[in-house]
């Protein structure tokens, strides 16, 4: 009996510090954590919505309809997930969205979407639970669109080629370079996420922009004197709107060539001092900076078609290798495998088979507020919801009901 009794007392003895702790905590407790108050302990809130952005086609409404039922299906995956069960502490809002397809040519002919998880760490703000406008961490599951798989374009479809980095279970996880979140992609396609772009495709799609620029530009100088009311450099407002344009167009030229850029920029400072001081230069009264802006492009146009002219036939057809430091050419071209470079590529167009129905999920591209499976070591203030993300990231069972979904 003895025995007994001294379990009982061990039991006993370890389980009061546990109940103490348990009935020391209350959902309105508050703890300062780096200047901060939180409300770690008040009663999770978990919400989920749905809609359809305007601009998309009224005639797939047939097609949004059943793309909504299975965005409700995907959303049940995540709500019934224990991870999201009786939480404390947080808000996680899943939100759905139906989005227009970019580009008039893929209007109507399959639907894009997105699914967000965004978690909320509660803040106390006079006493009451609050939250931030933003999610803290997120993740977003985006439907059909593959344009989200590359970084920023160094001009129209054309990328630096994303990094691998590791895996998301069976799937490559992707470093876009140019944005700081990384992105898993998942289709039942056995074709690759991008194309490689040639040197020669590059350097034409160089020449065709600054072309069309000196086209657009050479346009407008010809157009007739200007009328009575109409906008001219005599307009209050219209020097500022149009020193406005060219340094919009200046941004572009220094992505491709920054020390043609800089040249540019002199120039037109000089061009606008006490000779220009109204916008227009002494000798025929056409506005400085339209001037300088076509003088650009065509400077731009000659130095690609001379870039391009100094490469052999084999050369011209092999991978683009690309860097923005680049000062040796205009295009910022470089031998491949060089330094601080990264291959050109575009997003692969057949990843989305325009023959199928709209609402078909032929894609899905997972994008993350901070590295997935991010160990995190404390779970105080704005931690609680990073943990909350890492753990979601380590769902194996969740991710793979989730990613059946995609459509045949």
């Amino acid at each position: 009996m003895r025995p007994f009794i001294i379990t009982l007392f061990c039991l006993v003895a370890a389980y009061l510090p546990l109940a103490a702790q348990t009935h020391n905590t209350h959902p309105n407790d508050i703890v300062e954590f780096e200047g901060q108050g939180f409300m770690p302990y008040a009663e999770g809130v978990n919400s989920f919505s749905l809609s359809v952005e305007t601009g998309v086609s009224k005639a797939l409404q047939s097609q949004v309809n059943l793309l909504k039922k299975k965005l409700v299906l995907f959303a049940d995956l995540f709500q019934s997930d224990t991870l999201f069960l009786n939480i404390q502490g947080l808000k996680v809002a899943f939100d759905a969205r139906i989005s227009p397809v970019t580009g008039n040519k893929e209007q109507g002919r399959f639907l894009t979407a997105s699914f967000e998880t965004g978690i909320y760490t509660t803040l106390a703000i006079d006493s009451l639970p609050s939250w931030e406008t933003t999610p803290d961490a997120w993740a977003t599951v985006y439907f059909n669109n593959p344009r989200i798989l590359a970084g920023n374009p160094v001009i129209n479809d054309i990328y630096i080629e994303p990094r691998v980095t590791g895996k998301f279970f069976s799937y490559a996880e992707l470093d876009r370079i140019s944005l700081p979140n990384r992105v898993i992609a998942i289709t039942d396609k056995n074709l690759p996420l991008f194309e490689p772009v040639s040197r020669e495709d590059f350097i034409l799609t160089l020449i065709a922009f600054f072309q069309g620029s000196v086209e657009k530009a050479e346009k407008q100088g010809n157009q007739p004197p200007h009328q009575p009311g109409e906008v001219s450099a005599t307009t209050p407002g219209y020097k500022e709107a149009e020193k406005q344009k060219f340094a919009a167009d200046l941004e572009k030229i220094r992505k491709i060539d920054p020390e043609l850029a800089e040249k540019l920029m002199q120039a037109y400072i000089e061009a606008g001092l006490p000779s220009a001081e109204n916008g227009t230069s002494i000798k025929n009264g056409t506005p400085v900076d339209h001037i300088i802006v076509l003088n650009s492009w065509r400077e731009a146009v000659r130095k690609l078609k001379t870039e391009m002219n100094a490469m052999s036939s084999a050369e011209r057809k092999t991978q683009a290798w690309w860097s923005n430091t680049e000062e040796s050419n205009v295009s910022g071209l470089t031998p491949a495998g060089y330094s601080g470079s990264r291959p050109l590529v575009k997003v692969n167009k057949n990843l989305i088979d325009r023959t199928k129905p709209a609402s078909s999920i032929q894609l899905m591209i997972v994008e993350w507020s901070m590295i997935p499976g991010t160990e995190i070591s404390e779970t105080s203030g704005y931690n609680l919801a990073f943990d909350k993300l890492s753990r979601l990231s380590q769902r194996k069972e969740l991710w793979t009901r989730v990613f059946e979904l995609t459509d045949p």
